[in-house]
C-alpha cells in the first residue's frame, strides 16, 4: 500500500514509514535532487522502506553515464549540463515537465531491472490513457511515444537493489529545448506533451495520479 497523506511541499519522512511513502516537492535544484535520492537511499538501506518523489526542475541537460557530450550535446547549447550515474544518454529537464523519481526497493518488490524499468513505462501509459492519449512504449528508445511523438523518457540507476533516478513526462515544459540535443542519441525525434492534448491539471494532480496507478499495478 502507498501512503499518499504526505503530498505536499516538505520532505515528510520524520516519521516512521510503512511500505512507500510520497511527496511532491514542486521545483528543485536538479543537484539537490540527486543529493536527495542518495540520501533516500541510505534510509532505504537501514529502513528497507521505498520512497517516491515528484518535483520539476529549472532548465538543465542532463548526461547519463554512457552519454557522449560531443555525440549528444549540439554546440548551441546554454544550459547548465549535469553528468550523472543513471542509464540511458542525454536529456532536457525544464519547469513544466514533472519528473519523478522512485527510491524503491526492488528486492523487497521482488522486481528485476526490466520489469521496474517496464512498469515505469506501464503506469505513465495508463495515465496517459486516462486522459484519453494512447501512446505506446520503445523498448530500444526507453521511452514513451504518442503518435506525435515522444511523451515520457526514462533513466535509472540501480546500486545494491534500490532504484534511483527515474522517470520525466513532458507536460508544460517548452519542448524546443530538446532541439539543444540528440534525444535517446537519435538525430531527429519528435515531442509531445500533455499541454499539447489540453490537459490541464498541476503537476502535483497529475504526480498523485501516477503514484496510485503505480500503486495498483503493483499489487
Amino acid at each position: 500500500m502507498i501512503a499518499l497523506s504526505c503530498i505536499n511541499n516538505d520532505m515528510p519522512y520524520t516519521n516512521k514509514i510503512k511500505n512507500i511513502e510520497a511527496a511532491f516537492l514542486g521545483l528543485q535544484d536538479y543537484e539537490k535532487s540527486v543529493h536527495l535520492q542518495s540520501d533516500l537511499f541510505y534510509l532505504s538501506q537501514k529502513s528497507r522502506h521505498s520512497y517516491i518523489i515528484g518535483l520539476e526542475h529549472p532548465a538543465v541537460l542532463t548526461l547519463g553515464y554512457r552519454a557522449d557530450l560531443v555525440q549528444e550535446v549540439r554546440p548551441s547549447n546554454n544550459l547548465p549540463i549535469v553528468k550523472i550515474s543513471r542509464g540511458g544518454l542525454a536529456t532536457i529537464h525544464s519547469e513544466g515537465q514533472l519528473v519523478i523519481y522512485p527510491v524503491i526497493n526492488l528486492r523487497e518488490l521482488n522486481l528485476g531491472a526490466r520489469d521496474y524499468v517496464l512498469l515505469l513505462l506501464k503506469t505513465t501509459q495508463q495515465l496517459l490513457k486516462n486522459f484519453n492519449i494512447e501512446s505506446f512504449i520503445d523498448k530500444k528508445a526507453i521511452g514513451l511515444y504518442t503518435k506525435n511523438g515522444k511523451i515520457a523518457f526514462c533513466g535509472i540507476q540501480i546500486k545494491n537493489g534500490i532504484s534511483q533516478h527515474g522517470l520525466s513526462l513532458n507536460v508544460r515544459n517548452d519542448l524546443t529545448l530538446f532541439s539543444l540535443i540528440r534525444s535517446c542519441g537519435i538525430e531527429k525525434t519528435e515531442f509531445d506533451s500533455l499541454g499539447q492534448h489540453n490537459i490541464s491539471y498541476t503537476l502535483s494532480d497529475i504526480y498523485e495520479k501516477w503514484v496510485k496507478i503505480f500503486g495498483s499495478l503493483l499489487c
